[in-house]
């Protein structure tokens, strides 16, 4: 008897749980972002870049729980003058004896937030080379 009160009960509480609805907001991209310009210079402020590789200190650093091996990326301290906006304070929270914890804060590069630079550094590359293929064009049609 006990088992039937209980499985109708839980029956009860599935079939009001599958009841909620859930309502979603689709918001305009143009509403959400806002100060929207492009990039520019993306080639001059890559050209400054220093792309490194590097390995964590891991032995030192056990406690962070920093990935091992080689790594590909980028010193902060090199993105930070071209790039400001790229470069955040990480934290991560260690402990540091029984009942006890510390923050370790450190700066790291947002690595994914290179793509759209990049892409622009592209397209920069592009119209110069055919402004430059153009040019090639006319001094071949001026030299026959």
């Amino acid at each position: 008897m006990k088992y039937l009160i209980f499985k109708g009960a839980f029956m009860a509480l599935l079939l009001s749980a599958s009841t909620l609805t859930v309502s979603a907001q689709k918001i305009d991209e143009q509403e959400l972002k806002v100060s929207v310009g492009k990039i520019s210079n993306s080639t001059q402020h890559l050209k400054n870049l220093e792309p490194v590789t590097f390995k964590y200190d891991v032995n030192k650093y056990k406690h962070l729980k920093l990935p091992a091996g080689e790594q590909y990326g980028f010193l902060a301290s090199n993105v930070q003058p071209e790039f400001p906006a790229m470069v955040y304070e990480a934290s991560k929270v260690y402990e540091s004896g029984k009942n006890n914890s510390k923050v370790a804060k450190y700066n790291e590069v947002q690595t994914a937030d290179l793509i759209p630079v990049l892409v622009a550094a592209i397209k920069e590359q592009q119209a110069e080379i055919e402004l430059l293929k153009n040019e090639v064009k006319l001094l071949k049609a001026k030299s026959k």
